[in-house]
């Protein structure tokens, strides 16, 4: 990695290095592909037929079930939209969720390098989504974005997930969805956990530096219904000094099917974690390769969550009436050191500590009928939250003052209140065309009550969000499609000021998608602008706000059958993201500078392989260079990370899973700031031993 001097000299280099053999991979892919989407729009054929029309494959049949497929809907939904599969989630050695979506769905995703319950950043079209805030998590519907959090408003531990009770991860790139709103700007993670089980599973990993985790599952399956129960218990030391760490997770789910349309749902799940954090190395001590330093080995901290979730699907007026409730409560409490350049402790090395307590309950309704040709829905998500917040300065955990908000003690209450009516309508104009019309207005109630001294404040703000598609199907397997949407998220500092406007984003695509037997592959421009932009510092845990930016790019995707068990796949997307209009509080003009911590390209290319028992990847990705938060004059070095991962019949319900990462054991920054690095994970082996299917 290079100093910040030496990185602006090195712009222009960098920005157009892109290796070849990635490149090399993806210019095979658009030419194998280009023959067969001309075969797929050949005249005379009947493009009146359904979705599910195939083109003949010759002896090519499908692609190996082992990573993402864009989902074939009838609706005139955006198309920039992955589905990992079951097989891919089940056959990835990974430590946790977002591990297993970087794997499989080309998103690209930092750890933040302090632990596991230090939540790990999402990038999803030029938001770099500190803490994952501008990218919406739901679990079962639960959403996982914390309000009034002092930390980062928005902030989502994707820990929370158990991994193994995972049945399918959808990714929605951008604001599409009417029935996210709030943190997702990015786009939304929407997770299901298996419902029942049929079958007792179990798997037993252990891996480099340190890494073990036992996991089982087990329930029951009948015609009225059934049960999952399912655990588990992870450790690793880490592979930096004071960087052990361990987790573990355990899920509860009863199913009652009453009839052929109607059930219900009770579940409880509950999450811990603990964790030592190495700290932020300095840009030097990252050059000079001096890793194995720990800033302060009494940084660390610990979570834990709880969650109780009950839901009802009945048949309604000729149509379907889905309804969920849910009770949640949370502690999260760590010790870390802020670096002193341009952060909180004013130049002078300082431990902050954070203490976050809160409880929240809400729910979605929503009524789904098919009126001729126009599926509609129409409904309302709901949500209340409490949180006690504190921050500290310490030294080796002992308490030395109290932060301050601006003017406000960080020892507060804060609360958050939300309702969000929202409609959905999805109509067949034609057997070609189809229109989706949709939007939702959430009304959003800010509240904080300081501890100490000081007078509570309160507001309220109104966002009214459309979402627009359409899409015009050319064949059975090929179609256009248009999009226009408005998203929003809360902002950062909302915890001690709730009258701080929320950031609007106005984003518009088009794109082109087709999907056969043999092929997946799709194109999209977008154009994202965003008023009341803000960039968080990952490191100094500084907010600048006010401003304006746009993003703008492409997204290429793809997946090729070159034989029955090979396939050629590629991700790319290219993203042009400056601010418009910024300008600091110490007065720097950030106009025309491009936004921190977006790569100008993200590349994936590789092979999947799926025969006889065994399932694999092999891929390489590549992050270019991007621009340092709180550093406008810098770029960073680009890098590319070559992995592998595989899964194993051994006979009956036996199987082995292997996983490698970065197998050339490449240095590299995952997160830098304000000359400040969280250096990239290196080398590390994985491997699973699985009982059960």
């Amino acid at each position: 990695m290079s100093s910040a001097c030496s990185g602006a000299r090195d712009r222009s280099r960098q920005s157009a290095t892109i290796p070849l053999a990635i490149t090399g991979s993806f210019v095979s892919l658009l030419l194998f592909a280009g023959p067969a989407l001309a075969r797929a729009q050949q005249p005379g054929r009947d493009t009146t037929r359904t979705d599910t029309t195939r083109t003949d494959t010759t002896h090519i049949h499908t692609l190996p079930p082992v990573r993402v497929v864009a989902p074939r809907s009838p609706r005139a939904d955006a198309a920039s939209a992955v589905v990992i599969q079951p097989e891919a989630i089940r056959t990835t050695p990974a430590t946790n969720v977002w591990d297993i979506v970087r794997q499989t769905a080309g998103v690209e995703v930092h750890q933040q390098g302090q632990g596991p319950g230090f939540a790990s950043d999402a990038v999803i079209r030029g938001f770099t989504s500190d803490h994952s805030t501008d990218v919406a998590i739901m679990l079962d519907g639960v959403p996982l974005n914390q309000p009034v959090n002092g930390h980062a408003e928005g902030y989502a531990d994707w820990n929370e997930i158990m991994p193994e009770a995972v049945s399918s991860i959808e990714v929605l790139k951008g604001p599409v969805s009417p029935w996210i709103g709030n943190f997702g700007m990015g786009g939304e993670l929407d997770v299901k956990t298996v419902p029942v089980a049929v079958a007792t599973r179990w798997s037993l990993r252990t891996g480099s530096y340190g890494d073990a985790r036992l996991t089982a599952l087990t329930g029951n399956a009948n015609e009225n219904g059934g049960f999952v129960l399912a655990g588990d218990a992870q450790r690793e030391d880490g592979w930096r000094p004071n960087s052990k760490s361990s987790m573990e997770h355990l899920l509860f789910s009863r199913t009652w099917q009453h009839d052929t349309s109607s059930t219900t749902t009770l579940a409880a799940s509950g999450y811990a974690a603990q964790w030592d954090s190495p700290g932020f190395l300095t840009l030097d001590q990252f050059d000079q390769s001096d890793l194995d330093v720990a800033v302060d080995r009494t940084d660390g901290g610990r979570t834990a969550a709880g969650l109780l979730r009950g839901s009802i699907v009945r048949p309604m007026r000729g149509g379907t009436l889905r309804s969920q409730l849910y009770a949640r409560a949370g502690q999260w409490h760590i010790f870390l050191n802020i670096p002193p350049e341009g952060g909180i402790g004013e130049g002078a090395t300082s431990q902050t500590e954070e203490l976050d307590r809160r409880l929240e309950a809400g729910g979605a309704t929503r009524f789904e009928h098919q009126l001729g040709a126009v599926h509609f829905m129409a409904g309302a998500d709901y949500r209340l939250v409490r949180s006690g917040y504190q921050r500290y300065f310490t030294t080796l955990r002992a308490r030395d003052s109290v932060f301050d908000f601006d003017g406000v003690p960080a020892r507060l209450d804060g609360t958050y209140l939300s309702v969000a009516p929202a409609i959905e309508a999805h109509w067949d104009a034609t057997p070609r065309l189809a229109l989706g019309f949709g939007g939702r207005l959430d009304w959003m109630r800010y509240g904080m009550t300081p501890w100490d001294a000081g007078t509570g404040a309160h507001d309220s703000h109104l966002v009214a969000t459309p979402k627009l598609s359409a899409r015009y199907r050319l064949t059975p397997t090929v179609a256009v499609y248009a999009a226009f949407n408005g998203g929003f998220r809360s902002a950062d500092g909302s915890v001690a000021n709730p009258s701080l406007e929320p950031s609007h984003e106005w984003a518009s695509e088009v794109g082109l998608r087709a999907n056969s037997d043999r092929f997946e592959a799709s194109v999209a421009l977008f154009n994202v602008d965003v008023q009341n932009e803000q960039t968080f510092n990952d490191v100094t845990q500084e907010t600048t706000a006010g401003g304006q930016s746009r993003r703008r790019g492409l997204e290429l995707d793809g997946r090729l059958g070159l034989v029955p068990a090979v396939a050629l796949f590629a991700h790319a997307t290219i993203n042009d993201a400056h601010y418009t209009r910024l300008v600091t509080d110490d007065g720097d003009d950030l106009s025309g500078k491009p936004v921190f911590g977006v790569a100008r390209a993200t590349v994936e290319s590789g092979f999947d392989v799926g025969a006889g028992g065994v399932l694999g990847s092999v891929w390489a990705a590549y992050t270019g260079p991007f621009t340092p938060i709180g550093e406008p004059d810098a770029r960073t070095s680009s890098y590319t990370l070559l992995n592998v991962r595989g899964s194993v019949s051994l006979g009956g319900p036996w199987s082995v899973a292997l996983g490698m990462q970065n197998i050339l054991d490449k240095k590299y920054a995952e997160v830098r700031a304000s000359g400040f690095v969280s250096p990239g994970q290196p080398r590390t082996l994985l491997v699973t031993l699985r009982h059960g299917t």
